[in-house]
């Protein structure tokens, strides 16, 4: 599907040392309307997870979501839904430390262990997975690892370096801790605030899908999110912000919380009517809230919206031009880096080409 899926281009122009301006190009496609609308609603959700290569599980269960919104109540996402949408997320955080944080941390993905860990996750096997996170990216059993509550344990969790994990993070750590800090809002929970607001833009604003906004101002969406409020990831914002370091964090405590078996803070999933033959589906994914609005005429797609976390995050004042702008080029690890780090906490859901213009 890499021709559905566009690029980003990122521009980050520098003068007199400094940031001046961040630029985010995005060739993806709306491809959701003109692929489904006319279609019979069950086989245009049949359909959806083929036009997505990453979170096609989460993708499906937004859809059938919608769909099943639009006859005309709330729906709840039911525990095999819940499950697929973990699994999403599992495999998301699971290729980042197994793949790219390895890689970052001087080694190499090991492809026995990336086996295991796509048979455990092909075929549900909770125990499969709590042993590959554990061993290899915590080097802890998980509910220990939850228990870590403040900056100085997670410091000392990292100095271990048991782990590719931990060495990536100890890089990012030793570079600074507070580097890529935001001050962009955070996105509520859908179910509670943000639905109304969110609706109501979605049915005012043609072009909602590519500059999502809440009440007219960008936010931030995904796993720091999520677990604003989890111990170690509120003690290292209190103390950093919400930088890049803690997004990291953010997304392996997920992990750990999901090799651990223990229910999310909030649901994760849920369906939205929003009037005759209207209905919309939310999930959270690995990226943040994801949302499949249909609108049907008789049994057929009159009209179908996406709305994917990566425009959330890549909003031209969002998140990633928040962090960048204004910081200087010099010292540590280095503008680039520190941006691709930036970039990689985000994560957008299609890949990037990052270029740094000196003016």
């Amino acid at each position: 599907m890499a021709d559905l899926a566009g690029e980003l281009k990122v521009t980050v122009r520098v003068h007199d040392g400094h940031v001046r301006d961040v630029r985010i190009d995005s060739t993806r496609p709306q491809v959701a309307n003109r692929l489904l609308s006319g279609r019979p609603a069950a086989e245009a959700v049949a359909i959806v997870p083929q036009l997505f290569s990453i979170c096609g599980r989460s993708q499906q269960v937004a859809a059938e979501l919608a769909l099943a919104a639009t006859r005309g109540a709330a729906v709840a996402a039911d525990a095999a839904q819940a499950r697929r949408i973990e699994s999403d997320m599992a495999q998301e955080y699971l290729w980042r430390a197994l793949i790219d944080w390895s890689r970052a941390a001087g080694g190499a993905a090991d492809a026995a262990i990336l086996a295991a860990a796509r048979s455990a996750i092909a075929s549900d096997d909770r125990l499969g997975l709590r042993l590959i996170v554990e061993r290899d990216v915590l080097g802890a059993e998980a509910p220990q690892w939850c228990k870590l509550a403040r900056p100085a344990d997670f410091e000392r969790w990292i100095a271990r370096g048991a782990t590719a994990a931990a060495r990536f993070l100890d890089q990012v750590q030793r570079d600074g801790p507070r580097h890529g800090a935001s001050d962009v809002p955070l996105l509520p929970r859908f179910d509670d605030g943000a639905a109304g607001s969110i609706v109501a833009a979605l049915d005012a604003r043609a072009d909602f899908e590519q500059l999502p906004t809440l009440d007219g101002h960008p936010a931030e969406t995904g796993a720091i999110a999520r677990l604003a409020r989890q111990p170690l990831v509120a003690a290292l914002a209190e103390a950093f912000g919400r930088s890049t370091l803690v997004r990291f964090t953010a997304r392996l405590a997920e992990l750990a919380r999901i090799a651990c078996g223990d229910a999310p803070a909030a649901p994760l999933a849920g369906g939205l009517p929003l009037g005759a033959g209207r209905g919309l589906g939310w999930v959270e994914t690995a990226r943040g809230l994801l949302l499949h609005a249909i609108e049907l005429a008789g049994e057929k797609i009159r009209r179908y919206r996406i709305v994917a976390p990566t425009e959330w995050n890549f909003h031209p004042r969002g998140a990633l031009a928040a962090a960048t702008v204004g910081v200087p080029e010099a010292g540590g690890a280095g503008l680039r880096q520190r941006t691709e780090w930036l970039l990689q906490a985000l994560d957008p859901c299609v890949a990037y080409r990052l270029e740094i213009d000196h003016a």
